[in-house]
């Protein structure tokens, strides 16, 4: 009787353990998502400081190396794993924890009306409205003259506005959200390819992506992250845990190789590089936050994480014309004011937007809550 008590004792505190075990995982994982949100959308609004991005700049081939390099670096290196990573982490959450069914899947759709479809109607609206503006109004071009202008628009063209022209909605940035509404509109199919294909499938979509294969609506990046992500949740896998062994070598290996990205610019070779530099900052992110986040370093804010969405919808349009400005009256000519103009336009469009967010939120907080999906 005894020997049997210590066995069910034994049994008892190993389950207990393992239990609390896999607490703190999901408590870290958790916790280094929030830590994510805020930094993964600083790095979409510097891929979008890129000026060879933006339409109808003068940007000289030479003279300007320091600009040349330090700006590919981050904005087309560095910020490149945003939203992959987005994507990934998305897929993640949309079936953790979740029996899938057709009722959850209901449910789930419903639930995205609210964080996803009405604030991307919005905020393609109103970028809409802005074109109009300054294409009327403003006295100087703010913009890049490369599309039909919204005043000439008809009825049509403002329905395919909210969706696709030239592959992107009229508000580009958003193409993230409208990718993600259709990765989730199939993802009961997402789920039945990984319950029978395994990650057989992800080898194959990973294959197509890594060579340049492409989708329009989505794109094959939408679709191979959100695979990723959905795999390690359906399968019942914590992606931080299997990360954060990678601290500290492999994210130095990340840099080195994200370096050495730069060398091979405008090579025939360039587009599998940056891909798999993609996928290893993905997994050196991910290890990188954890340690801090683990050791108490590192903090989510709940102002900035609920202040994403708003940073995130908002400001491309206003970064394109800021950037104009800035060059109609500097003309920058010199290594320093590329920089600096580099550097002042996406600090300034954050800050802008912060200062935005936090004034809606006082003065407005529940139509705040709607067009940020009920964020925050």
């Amino acid at each position: 009787l005894s020997i049997r008590r210590q066995r069910q004792m034994c049994i008892r505190d190993s389950f207990v353990h393992d239990y609390l075990n896999q607490m703190e995982k999901n408590i870290l994982q958790s916790r280094v998502i929030d830590v994510l949100r805020f930094p993964m959308i600083v790095g979409v609004v510097l891929w979008h400081s890129f000026f060879e991005g933006i339409m109808g700049l003068d940007i000289p081939d030479s003279g300007i190396p320091i600009y040349h390099t330090t700006s590919f670096f981050i904005s087309r290196i560095l910020a490149s794993v945003a939203v992959p990573l987005f994507f990934f982490i998305s897929g993640y959450l949309f079936f953790f924890r979740t029996a899938f069914s057709v009722d959850v899947y209901k449910k789930k759709l419903k639930s995205r009306i609210k964080t996803l479809l009405i604030p991307y109607l919005f905020w393609n609206f109103v970028v809409l409205v802005g074109h109009w503006i300054v294409t009327v109004l403003s006295p100087v071009q703010l913009t890049s003259g490369a599309y039909k202008q919204v005043s000439d628009y008809t009825v049509c063209d403002y329905l395919i506005s909210f969706w696709n022209i030239n592959g992107m909605p009229v508000n580009g940035a958003l193409w993230f959200i409208r990718d993600l509404m259709v990765m989730l509109a199939f993802s009961p199919l997402v789920y039945w390819c990984l319950r029978y294909f395994r990650w057989y499938i992800l080898v194959v979509f990973g294959c197509i992506w890594l060579v340049g294969g492409t989708l329009e609506i989505p794109r094959m990046d939408a679709v191979f992250f959100f695979f990723v992500g959905a795999w390690f949740s359906i399968t019942g896998r914590n992606f931080v845990a299997d990360f954060k062994s990678f601290f500290p070598w492999g994210v130095a290996l990340y840099f080195l190789f994200a370096i050495g990205t730069i060398g091979v610019r405008g090579a025939d070779g360039f587009l599998y590089v940056a891909n798999a530099g993609i996928l290893l900052g993905i997994v050196s992110i991910i290890a990188l936050t954890a340690y801090f986040v683990e050791r108490e370093r590192w903090k989510s804010s709940y102002f900035l994480i609920s202040s994403c969405f708003l940073v995130y919808a908002c400001h491309q349009l206003p970064l394109n014309m800021f950037v104009r400005i800035l060059f109609k009256f500097m003309s920058p000519v010199s290594d320093w004011q590329f920089m600096l103009i580099y550097i002042v336009s996406p600090l300034v469009i954050i800050l802008v937007n912060l200062l935005l967010y936090a004034s809606l939120k006082k003065l407005f907080p529940h139509f705040t809550a709607i067009i940020t999906g009920g964020r925050g």
